[in-house]
């Protein structure tokens, strides 16, 4: 319990930068929003209540990853070092490949009905926003820590500090960028790179863009297999879901995936 415990305040305290950076981007990418909203007039309610959302997917999301790590520990892949444009080429890998297994993980979550449990809170806010790329289940940390974080850690984690730091900082902007409530698209630039026009797609609550746009960072992987869908200029769908209001209380949504795998459990029994 000492080593969770130990765990868990080192993985709190190496996540303060990364806390600090992004609160920045929020308020950053926030003005913006006002300037060229994709839906305007959004309210400051839903936003404080992902915020909330942030501090739990934070404080209880890393004490679950902390106690994973408690009984495996952390392996990297010995490398060379690398030095120019091969660490730049590195970085991109690095992104690359965790989009990759990010996309087959996000494709399940919403072909399987118990991932769907965890991911559905993620897609039910109606003013999608910059914060709303925390507004997560806390317990999809701990999960995307086994299922993304451990293979990309062994694979990359041996370029070092700064190798890390960077991979943060892009992923990051990926993550609050794309969810922003920005009237904005990429153009032809697009079809290589997220934009706030093309993750809102994915968010849609619209028949038609339902299955589609699953990538975080690299829509060239949706193209790939299968999945892009290419916005009209103007196309900036609402967003959120049916199966859980926007504005749930804090508490029915903390309960909710548990009595959905209970209900699951007794139906399979």
């Amino acid at each position: 319990m000492n080593s969770w415990l130990a765990y868990w305040k080192q993985f709190l305290l190496n996540d303060g930068r990364s806390i600090t950076y992004a609160l920045l981007a929020i308020a950053v990418v926030s003005v913006l929003e006002c300037w060229i909203p994709a839906e305007k007039h959004q309210g400051l309610g839903g936003r404080f209540r992902n915020l909330c959302y942030m501090a739990l997917f934070k404080v209880l999301g890393i004490g679950g990853l902390a106690l994973w790590f408690t009984f495996v520990p952390i392996a990297f892949l010995p490398v060379e070092e690398r030095g120019g444009w091969m660490r730049v080429l590195m970085v991109f890998l690095n992104l690359f490949v965790i989009d990759l297994i990010y996309y087959a993980y996000h494709r399940a979550q919403h072909r399987f009905y118990p991932l769907w449990a965890l991911h559905e809170l993620h897609h039910s806010d109606a003013e999608l926003n910059a914060t709303s790329s925390y507004r997560t289940y806390w317990l999809e940390l701990p999960v995307q820590g086994v299922i993304i974080l451990m293979p990309t850690l062994y694979l990359f984690g041996g370029f070092g500090v700064v190798h890390g730091t960077v991979v943060m900082a892009f992923s990051l902007f990926f993550l609050i960028f794309a969810h922003s409530n920005l009237r904005l698209g990429l153009g032809p630039f697009q079809k290589w790179a997220i934009s706030p026009q093309i993750h809102r797609i994915h968010h849609s609550r619209l028949q038609q863009h339902r299955d589609c746009n699953f990538a975080q960072y690299f829509p060239v992987i949706d193209r790939i297999f299968g999945t892009y869908y290419a916005p009209q200029p103007a196309e900036y769908p609402p967003t959120g879901t049916h199966q859980l209001e926007s504005d749930a209380s804090i508490l029915k949504t903390f309960i909710r995936p548990f009595s959905i795998w209970a209900a699951q459990f007794k139906k399979g029994a």
